[in-house]
């Protein structure tokens, strides 16, 4: 518990009052109307209101002293965090040559009378590259193969692609020469009606791809399937990931795309027959990139150096995202434009040491200061750029904060043309926006920084200053070396971070890894406060993504549909990384679930008059294929719970 906060004058405006009254006798003895309409009361409340403002500004003294002391020892409040987006870029026509999107292309929601446009660049440049397959295979069980690379080449009969009867782990590959890795593949098919008993809007078929990082097959997105399940002639469009790689398949290397037979699902149908398929042609139209809330500007000037130590500068655009390695103060010299370096403050900093600090919130520069020290001389902190030369800053972006959390295909206004490139969307919501923090909020991280001492020794500190390192981190759990377990070795610290997904109810895989760029950020960060000799690993928590089904029964005279979706967005919020758990601060870490933790959550729902039945499937979140029903989900150490697709029925 905090200490008490006195109030230096506790007076309010009706004690204030009143006292003056009680005085008026002793002073002004031939004043006796005291009634409310008389001026003389009218004055007095006047000056006691005035006294009033007065008081209230003393009694904020004490919390103006610790936001000064929190200023002393380096507590910043934190910048904003952009939203990231994947963005799909569409041709106009499939091309015979590459055509590159570049990094920094700028796409925007559309501009109305009541909104401005929010804008997103690319991260990274995307090369659109014609494919060349070069082999085709068939495999009743990924372990042999017949080969049909002819047909790609010459004209061909329609032939089977799976077992006469086809089973579950039957697929077919098609590799091909080229990385295609964050493309849009495109596969024509001839197909005739030979695969039946499906349902050709929900086929029992996995489409797949070998990932060079994950060294496994992952799953790849289906855009488009207009063969009906490999039943009639048409074209599946396929969003190949960034992690698309080269393998060996049955003795031949190639960039692998398969397409392989599932379980069905429950009442999904299943194929009594082979479907008969032709492959006569593939090419890219289009692809998919990573892009971020952020416009970015370049080369702009902000003053010229007066040659005096601590000065300061004002960017035009605010509030500016922290800047990257490649973004920095540039200084003019007779040979062109010279580098200074960004540093936290200038303590370490000598006299000619070439750097300088930024405030990304109020987006001010600063250059060092000239200190007295205790025996009378003066000692520079930073070089000062020379008197009379212009300071420009070689990059910066604005953008950041909640607004950038847009939903899916709202990106769809491309601000700079490209050859060939026809249109652009989000396929899916932006997420990892985050305002800048707020005062009360770092009134509440200064005791813990305190705590800390700037050293992360115990697994608490490495929590403590994960969180600190940057506002992207919504939550931190640190596993330490267990006697007999070398998972984490002796020696490493294993830090699993979950990220800032602001008001995100139904997180999808995806968002919540932590990506290379925030995990550097944060090593970076605790490299320069961890003891020696202590290995940092970072990694992104292992999840248990679970379904629950609840049959309900609603209680009578109200209506059905709401109190299911009732039901169902609190089984969402419950069995959530961020919001979840009893206590509404997110599914602890380590925590199982047990099937009587959902009979308690959506028996207290207003409008659940009992539940029938309720399960759990845990699932397999790479072919999303639901497990056995369980009463009790396990987490391992450091694990999370997570929310993959509920149902829930109403029972009449």
């Amino acid at each position: 518990m905090t200490l008490p906060t006195p109030k230096l004058d506790d007076r309010s405006f009706q004690d204030i009052v009143n006292e003056a009254r009680e005085l008026i006798p002793r002073y002004c003895p031939e004043w006796t109307d005291h009634n409310l309409s008389d001026p003389g009361i009218t004055m007095i409340e006047l000056f006691a209101w005035m006294m009033e403002m007065l008081l209230y500004r003393l009694n904020r003294v004490p919390d103006k002293n610790f936001i000064t002391f929190l200023d002393l020892i380096g507590v910043r409040l934190m910048s904003p965090a952009a939203a990231r987006a994947d963005l799909t870029f569409r041709l106009s026509a499939p091309q015979q040559e590459p055509v590159m999107i570049p990094a920094g292309t700028e796409v925007a929601t559309v501009r109305t009378g009541s909104t401005e446009a929010i804008v997103f660049s690319t991260d990274h440049d995307l090369p659109v590259v014609p494919p060349t397959a070069i082999y085709f295979l068939a495999s009743p069980d990924d372990s042999s193969f017949q080969d049909y690379s002819d047909s790609l080449v010459r004209l061909s009969p329609l032939f089977p692609v799976f077992e006469e009867v086809p089973k579950p782990g039957n697929a077919f590959y098609l590799g091909y020469q080229e990385d295609l890795a964050g493309n849009t593949l495109a596969i024509s098919f001839r197909c005739a009606t030979e695969g039946v008993g499906i349902d050709p809007d929900n086929p029992p078929l996995a489409w797949e791809c070998w990932g060079k990082e994950a060294q496994t097959w992952v799953p790849v997105p289906v855009l488009h399937d207009g063969t009906g399940g490999l039943n009639r002639r048409g074209t599946v469009e396929l969003a190949l990931p960034h992690d698309f790689g080269a393998a060996d398949v049955g003795l031949k290397r190639a960039h692998w795309v398969r397409c392989r037979i599932t379980e069905p699902e429950p009442e999904q149908p299943m194929y009594t027959a082979s479907p008969q398929v032709l492959v006569t042609d593939s090419y890219t139209m289009g692809g998919t990139v990573s892009a971020t809330h952020a416009s970015p500007i370049r080369g702009e000037m902000f003053g010229r150096s007066n040659g005096k130590p601590g000065q300061r500068f004002q960017i035009s655009q605010t509030p500016m995202l922290p800047l990257r390695r490649d973004e920095t103060v540039e200084v003019e010299v007779e040979a062109g434009w010279e580098k200074w370096e960004e540093v936290p403050d200038f303590a370490a900093s000598g006299p000619g040491d070439k750097h300088f600090t930024c405030d990304p919130i109020h987006g001010e520069i600063q250059f060092g200061p000239s200190i007295r020290q205790p025996d009378g001389t003066t000692r520079q902190y930073g070089a000062i750029p020379p008197k009379g030369t212009r300071i420009r800053l070689s990059q910066y972006r604005v953008g950041g904060g909640t607004i950038g959390n847009v939903g899916p295909r709202t990106l769809t206004v491309l601000k700079s043309s490209i050859p060939f490139v026809a249109k652009v969307v989000n396929r899916e919501a932006a997420f990892g926006g985050r305002d800048a923090e707020t005062l009360e909020h770092a009134k509440m991280r200064g005791p813990r920084q305190l705590r800390t001492r700037n050293r992360a020794v115990t697994a608490e500190d490495f929590e403590v200053m994960a969180l600190e390192a940057s506002s992207s981190v919504a939550r931190a759990k640190c596993v330490q070396p267990r006697p007999g377990n070398d998972d984490p070795p002796p020696g490493t610290v294993q830090l699993y971070l979950v990220p800032s997904l602001e008001g995100v109810a139904k997180p999808v895989p995806r968002q919540l890894e932590i990506d290379e760029t925030l995990a550097a950020s944060v090593r970076t960060y605790l490299d320069e406060r961890r003891l020696l000799g202590t290995a940092l690993d970072i990694r992104t928590p292992p999840y248990i993504w679970v379904s629950a089904q609840v049959k309900i029964k609603v209680q009578n005279r109200l209506e059905a549909a709401t109190v299911r979706q009732r039901v169902e967005d609190e089984l969402y919020r419950f069995i959530h990384p961020l919001i979840g758990g009893t206590e509404r601060r997110g599914w602890p870490f380590g925590r199982d679930l047990y099937i009587a933790d959902i009979y308690a959550i959506v028996h207290d729902i207003p409008g659940v008059e009992f539940i029938s039945e309720a399960k759990l499937f845990p699932i397999e979140i790479n072919t999303g294929k639901l497990g056995t029903d369980t009463i009790h989900v396990q987490a391992p150490e450091g694990g999370l719970i997570a929310s993959y697709r509920h149902l829930v029925v109403v029972e009449e």
